[in-house]
């Protein structure tokens, strides 16, 4: 649904705020019967619009660890749908959710991709992302940024695609905006929020990932390759679930460090493929069936099971 304060033509990070949205859509969202969503304003629907509210299907938008994920705004969607079994035992046990209204799906994305992602160098280097997380309190962008950047471009023997989270704002914005437009480097890519940065062009593209808490490392798994992790915030990080895909590869206490890691990661991935495997595997569930008619298939029979007994055909 296109919104009154759609941005045509503008970067999908400039996308407009979501509670005027709402607020300016509230007449024709009220005619639905049900709202699917990856995103979790829309549940201010239920206090704006009460016993008029459609239903709220909440599907997640990747399948990461951040401790954001695990909100109590989840309680107040109808229907919750996530990935693998990782997320639906955790919202379990965080009472967000109950067996009979949160269900696993698999991944849609994986339903549309193409055969194979785009090239973005000319030359057969390994490509490196780095995939910053835009919270300023958990991600490694603010910190560790600048100098990463410029290492990067002292690293030759690898290109390096440098595409932040496209919710980066404020500080994080004008920071990626200065460094994009000064570097010169011809081993680095620069996006801020391209389809590519979201369709999974980049996670299938490159040989290595460098990124804090980003959900994009479970896309990038896919198929088991080498990762390296920054802990720009002196995270305790290794008993706790928010940070389980560290487990996945080196992690790097500063930036001076990243470097090194990034260069040893194919050698040293042999003793990673294994967590990794299992990692995905819990995160992500590859059925016999698309995600997307595992969803279709649980929100039709949810409809009708929700519609008044005296309004069934």
């Amino acid at each position: 649904m296109r919104t009154p304060l759609f941005y045509q033509g503008q970067p999908l990070y400039r996308c407009p705020p979501r509670l005027p949205n709402l607020l300016l859509s509230l007449r024709r969202i009220s005619g639905y019967d049900a709202v699917l969503t990856p995103e979790r304003t829309s549940t201010a629907l239920k206090k704006l619009l009460g016993k008029q509210s459609p239903k709220l299907i909440h599907i997640l938008h990747g399948a990461g660890d951040r401790e954001k994920g695990y909100e109590d705004r989840i309680r107040l969607f109808d229907l919750v749908f996530v990935a693998g079994q990782k997320d639906r035992d955790a919202f379990l046990r965080y009472g967000l959710a109950t067996a009979d209204t949160c269900h696993v799906i698999g991944y849609c994305k994986f339903d549309v991709l193409p055969a194979a992602p785009p090239r973005f160098f000319e030359n057969d280097r390994p490509v490196a992302l780095y995939n910053p997380h835009f919270d300023a309190h958990l991600g490694s962008w603010l910190r560790f940024g600048p100098s990463l950047v410029e290492a990067f471009a002292t690293m030759p023997e690898f290109n390096f695609i440098v595409a932040p989270h496209l919710r980066l704002r404020g500080k994080g914005r004008h920071l990626f905006d200065k460094l994009s437009r000064l570097s010169q480097a011809s081993n680095l890519r620069f996006d801020g929020g391209s389809l590519h940065s979201i369709n999974m062009d980049y996670t299938r593209t490159a040989d290595i990932y460098v990124g804090d808490v980003s959900s994009q490392v479970y896309e990038f798994l896919q198929t088991p390759k080498p990762c390296v992790f920054l802990n720009a915030h002196d995270a305790d990080w290794k008993d706790s679930p928010f940070y389980r895909h560290w487990t996945f590869g080196e992690v790097a206490s500063s930036a001076e460090e990243a470097p090194a890691l990034i260069r040893s990661a194919a050698s040293q991935h042999p003793r990673f493929v294994a967590l990794q495997t299992s990692g995905f595997a819990a995160a992500i569930n590859s059925g016999a069936d698309t995600a997307s008619a595992r969803a279709a298939l649980l929100i039709r029979k949810y409809l009708a099971s929700a519609q008044p007994a005296e309004d069934r055909p």
